[in-house]
């Protein structure tokens, strides 16, 4: 039966190439129930461009996705509506608007049949927008992994230094680095799976340049923000004077706990806390804080970070150089029992974690130009920067907009079960 199945997808691949990629990836979204995962590992191995097959992917996904979408809208839509009326309609528009996104992201990670999901949420009129960003979330990761098992369960090429080890990682830096899930700790457990055979010199190198696609995301996100902050920089260096209620100042004295505890307990950290164990029992230590944080923080108001609650939540960003401790959900946590609404404590958790990152880069990059690094090669560079560049301006518009009515607890309840398995297995 697998001989069968792998003849059949080579065949399709030799035959069809690219366009059979691409063919593949979009139909099944809207119209196929034939899975086209177990087609890309074929198509990397028969030859194909690694990139260019993913990009193709992206494009299939989000094309037949789309139309998926745009059917159920427009024949779907008023079909329900004539068989069972518009109260049944108004009905499946409020479980879709307060489950759809969920819905459509775990349907994307699991084998079920994604043409029902396309077309529901246009039958129900999902927010278009939510729904191309949750085809995101939950169809890609899962087409770059079922492409790396197929490749392993059929005595593939090992790609674990190839284009495809770069996009995953990139791509678990973006989403982690902002989502309050501990990047640190995710990149940990995907090296140790993914078991790269590359200089430790040479990882060094890449992270700089996964730190580098993330700091971009936060500067063109945030880019109104930080041309304030620029003005307010050059109003005291002008004036020779600081001012202590600028966010200019609150950001430079809130990195100032990171800086010290990195310069002090690097050697502690990576020493002794860089393993799973450690890493599962802050995942859980931070999840239940996540909890608590969740009860407390459900009416709070303000909006302004002042400067002693910009330190506190500096010190609190100096926690998140633990592997598996989280910057942005300490910090977002941190804020949140200070009593901000939870967007604004997540947006100054955002531009501080830039100014953090940007320090630990100019302190790599430092490093790097005394040869003590290696490059990796280009594409290896490239296809995990792009990756972790897209990847952090979706995770950080999603959690903007989700935390404006949503608490940290699904996170926390992600973290402890996270936690639970690794020291259940590991």
């Amino acid at each position: 039966m697998i001989d069968w199945i792998k003849t059949i997808a080579e065949g399709f691949i030799l035959e069809h190439g690219y366009l059979g990629v691409f063919l593949s990836t979009t139909f099944e979204q809207f119209i196929l129930p034939i899975p086209a995962d177990f087609y890309l590992g074929f198509a990397v191995d028969s030859g194909l461009n690694f990139l260019s097959v993913m990009l193709l992917v992206f494009l299939g996904t989000t094309i037949g996705s789309s139309i998926g979408y745009l059917l159920g809208k427009h024949l779907g839509h008023p079909a329900l509506k004539w068989l069972a009326g518009q109260r049944k309609i108004n009905k499946g528009e409020q479980f879709i608007k307060k489950w759809g996104m969920w819905g459509v992201i775990g349907a994307g990670i699991t084998p079920f049949p994604f043409i029902i999901i396309t077309w529901t949420a246009g039958i129900f009129e999902m927010k278009y927008w939510r729904f191309i960003l949750a085809v995101i979330i939950g169809r890609i990761p899962r087409y770059f992994l079922t492409a790396y098992a197929g490749m392993r369960f059929f005595e593939s090429q090992f790609y674990s230094s190839s284009e495809m080890s770069a996009m995953i990682l990139g791509l678990i830096q973006g989403i982690t680095e902002f989502l309050p899930i501990s990047s640190s700790g995710h990149l940990v457990i995907s090296e140790h799976f993914l078991k790269i055979p590359m200089e430790t010199s040479q990882l060094f190198t890449f992270d700089i340049f996964l730190h580098g696609a993330s700091l971009l995301a936060i500067v063109l996100y945030f880019w109104r923000d930080w041309w304030e902050v620029l003005k307010e920089l050059f109003g005291m260096l002008k004036k020779r004077n600081l001012d202590t209620d600028s966010m200019a100042f609150k950001l430079a004295i809130a990195t100032i706990p990171a800086i010290i505890a990195a310069l002090l307990l690097e050697d502690l950290i990576s020493n002794y806390l860089r393993n799973l164990k450690s890493i599962a029992i802050f995942f859980i230590l931070v999840g239940l804080l996540f909890f608590y944080t969740s009860q407390r923080g459900h009416w709070n108001f303000r909006k302004k970070v002042s400067l002693k609650k910009a330190i506190i939540i500096g010190c609190a960003q100096a926690l998140a150089l633990i592997p598996g401790v989280s910057r942005a959900g300490s910090t977002i946590a941190t804020g949140t029992l200070l009593g901000l609404k939870r967007e604004h404590a997540a947006r100054f958790s955002f531009m501080l974690g830039g100014i953090a990152i940007l320090a630990a880069n100019v302190y790599a990059l430092i490093s790097l130009s005394t040869g003590e690094a290696e490059w990796p090669k280009l594409s290896f560079l490239l296809a995990g920067s792009i990756t972790t560049f897209i990847s952090s301006l979706l995770a950080i518009s999603f959690l903007l907009r989700f935390l404006k009515k949503n608490t940290l607890r699904p996170f926390g309840i992600y973290l402890v079960l996270a936690g639970i398995t690794i020291l259940s297995f590991f």
